[in-house]
């Protein structure tokens, strides 16, 4: 009997054992899922708040202002360069002249150091420094009885006043009142180039006459100088030509001229002797062809510009 009870024992500790396992068995799983199932949850609760993007508040932009519109720049205007020479060759800086020529009134001019300036002395200066207080040659009529004419260097007409060039030695700057004078303008220019023994001479821009000439020997150069026609007339012997046309300057290499001891006033005049065209050979004036120098003298003015220049 004893055998069959521990049979019967037997087999109900190995139910019991088979029944405990498997409740064991189910609630190991159980809790396994329940895990699994947490752990996924808590994932999926991590990767929706890692991806979930915030709402983005709404931006207002104010309006833009548009920019102040400036002022249009003025485009500079840049002056247009003047030539040296015109396209005859006669330079930009030789412009017309004024000139202006004493009436009868005028006898002895007065000159002043400036408009209602106080009056200086015309004098004239020989090479040994010897000084002519009169210098008579500063009248009306000229020495030579012409009227008197001196380059305007300021002034236009209409002017009270006007600085002059006075024919004299050295050259003398002035001004002078201007009711008892003449105004007129001359748009001729001549160009005297001891250089190689030319002259040239414009009317405007026209070459009127280009020649070649007698000038100043060694020792009795002619001037170089800035100055102008103050009087035309005949030539006073045929070694001058027909027609002489004086300058408002004085040799600086010779003290006087001639056996009287006269002046040396500078000149363009003609010859006797044309075969000395192209020389140095004169007491310092400008002899031209009789010719070349008869023509000027008839349509060339007093107050004309010339430049007696050295260039080669």
């Amino acid at each position: 009997m004893a055998p069959a009870r521990s049979i019967r024992s037997a087999r109900r500790r190995f139910a019991i054992a088979v029944a405990t396992t498997a409740m064991l068995a189910t609630a190991c799983g159980s809790t396994a899922t329940t895990n699994e199932s947490s752990t996924d949850l808590a994932v999926d609760r991590e990767l929706t708040a890692a991806t979930t993007v915030p709402a983005t508040p709404a931006v207002t932009t104010a309006p833009l202002a548009m920019p102040t519109v400036g002022p249009t720049p003025t485009a500079v205007a840049f002056p247009t360069p003047t030539p040296p020479f015109g396209p005859t060759g006669r330079p930009s800086y030789a412009t017309a002249t004024s000139v202006l020529t004493a009436t009868d009134s005028i006898v002895r001019p007065l000159v002043y150091d400036g408009p209602d300036g106080d009056i200086i002395p015309v004098t004239y200066t020989y090479l040994n420094g010897q000084v002519d207080p009169q210098y008579d040659w500063f009248v009306n009529p000229t020495f030579f009885g012409n009227d008197l004419a001196l380059l305007v260097v300021e002034g236009e007409p209409g002017d009270s006043w006007a600085k002059v060039k006075i024919p004299t030695r050295p050259a003398l700057i002035g001004w002078v009142q201007t009711d008892d004078w003449k105004w007129s303008e001359s748009n001729y220019y001549v160009r005297v180039n001891l250089g190689n023994n030319t002259v040239t001479v414009w009317n405007g821009d026209e070459v009127i006459a280009d020649t070649s000439v007698v000038t100043g020997d060694s020792g009795r150069e002619t001037p170089v100088v800035s100055t102008y026609i103050d009087e035309i007339m005949p030539g006073p012997s045929s070694s001058y030509g027909p027609w002489l046309m004086s300058l408002g300057v004085f040799s600086d290499a010779i003290n006087t001229f001639g056996s009287q001891g006269g002046l040396p006033k500078v000149a363009m005049h003609g010859t006797n002797r044309p075969d000395l065209l192209g020389q140095y050979a004169s007491n310092g004036c400008i002899r031209l062809p009789n010719d070349i120098i008869s023509a000027l003298a008839a349509e060339v003015p007093v107050g004309t510009r010339v430049d007696i220049v050295n260039e080669a």
